[in-house]
């Protein structure tokens, strides 16, 4: 029998796995919940999965059925989801003085999807830094509402719960049984929530290069324009990717929802702009939401579906397909359509390999959608909601987390698929292809003749 090798990206897909076991194993203590009776494995397990996977979708209450030891073990497990299994080890090994091994460093740079090996210890604190500092600015500004509202103690405990949920892209909140529905007019903890969710989904990679550019003008060693263009191309793409859907999203939203009452419909002029803002914010993997998604024109949830898949970027605490693989399968697009042979941005030339890598991340996350679609339909989920189910899947595998008022009617073979769903969403379609075959890729040592077939 052939020896099983644990690889690097093997070694991360067990790690969600453990995590997501250990933390169903808790929650199924009797003090996990409020009446201090046993949860059942089920639920306790579609809740650690979700907490871990950073999706949001529940199947109990989080602000009624957990008690505060339950609450709490869903905020570490969304915070170990969020920032990855292997960067909480890489910080233990700092604060234990271990050595980081070579082993240590290829885990590190595939769990962060990084195409370098360089100071990737250095790379991991500075995240945790930065994480740390964000989660505490977020805390900060929800407090000055949530304190007024809950008191001191509780407020503090919102904000802190709220902060890294929005930051982790997580979704989940312990305000009530309708997200931020209630907060739908309040400024503060939507620019907030919105602020975060934006922050975890850029991507650590571009942070650093963004305090870069901003380090030179502070210094004057640059104007803003020679800055501006300092920057790597995989910023720069990130950038431009979620600044357009961000925009694109909030117009769509609100020119198609605002004369709906069960959604934006009654809000004010000013609030029907900012809850479609944050409408195009939460639907890039965060899944809080501020008014009813099922009251949504269903035109809007295809729409809304669209951005759930791609989610946000690499090298964060965002799910979905990412940006950066639509920006490169759009502009080989182009690239087709005007005749070139390669795919050139901001005058640099995409590497053939990227090109690949993206195609077959699109292609697995569709194919996913579809299968797991299909499989849930005829698992006996209620017949004729196409678009619900649809809108399920996808925002398990996108790890977005909201729902049509679909996730409690799920029975227990739909809750597996969707709990299959956001597992695989977490590690990725590719991830997942990788983990599962051989490291040791051959390279052909017979070149066959080339012959060209008819595409299209």
């Amino acid at each position: 029998m052939k020896k099983i090798e644990l690889t690097t990206t093997r070694i991360i897909a067990l790690g969600f796995f453990i995590a997501i076991f250990v933390g169903a194993l808790l929650l199924m203590l009797p003090f996990a919940t409020v009446s201090g009776e046993h949860t059942g494995i089920l639920d306790a397990l579609f809740t650690s999965t979700t907490s871990v996977c950073v999706t949001g979708l529940v199947v109990v209450d989080t602000f009624s059925h957990w008690s505060i030891f339950g609450k709490f073990i869903i905020l570490i497990l969304i915070q170990i989801g969020g920032l990855g299994i292997i960067s909480i080890t890489t910080l233990l090994m700092h604060l234990f003085r271990r050595k980081f091994t070579l082993r240590s460093s290829m885990l590190i740079q595939d769990s962060y999807n990084l195409n370098t090996k360089q100071d990737l210890k250095r790379f991991t604190l500075k995240v945790f830094k930065g994480t740390i500092c964000i989660e505490f600015l977020g805390a900060v500004l929800y407090s000055i509402t949530f304190c007024q509202k809950y008191g001191l103690l509780r407020g503090v405990w919102y904000s802190v719960f709220n902060s890294v949920s929005s930051f982790c892209n997580a979704g989940i909140d312990i305000l009530g049984n309708n997200s931020l529905a209630d907060y739908a007019h309040n400024p503060l903890v939507l620019f907030t929530t919105s602020f975060l969710i934006i922050t975890g989904g850029l991507g650590f990679v571009v942070w650093w290069d963004i305090i870069d550019v901003l380090s030179q003008i502070k210094m004057k060693k640059s104007s803003l324009t020679n800055a501006i263009k300092g920057l790597n191309l995989h910023s720069k793409l990130v950038i431009l990717m979620t600044v357009s859907l961000l925009v694109v999203g909030t117009l769509f939203i609100y020119f198609m929802e605002h004369h709906n009452p069960l959604t934006i419909g009654n809000f004010s002029e000013g609030d029907k702009w900012i809850n479609s803002f944050f409408q195009s914010v939460t639907l890039r993997t965060a899944g809080f939401s501020s008014f009813s998604q099922k009251g949504m024109y269903e035109a809007t949830a295809l729409f809304s579906m669209a951005l759930m898949l791609i989610g946000g970027s690499p090298v964060g605490t965002a799910g979905g397909v990412k940006t950066i693989t639509l920006a490169i399968v759009f502009l080989n697009f182009l690239s087709m359509i005007r005749d070139r042979d390669e795919i050139v941005v901001f005058k640099r030339k995409i590497p053939n390999v990227a090109i690949r890598k993206a195609v077959a991340i699109l292609f697995l996350g569709m194919s996913l959608v579809i299968i797991m679609t299909i499989l849930l339909i005829i698992s006996g989920n209620k017949d004729g909601v196409l678009v619900d189910c649809l809108f399920e899947v996808v925002s398990a595998i996108g790890t977005v987390g909201l729902t049509r008022d679909y996730t409690g009617s799920l029975n227990i073979m739909g809750r597996i698929i969707i709990i299959i769903c956001m597992y695989l969403g977490r590690i990725g379609p590719i991830s997942m292809t990788v983990a599962f075959s051989s490291q040791n890729v051959k390279k052909n040592l017979i070149h066959y003749p080339e012959e060209s077939v008819i595409v299209g």
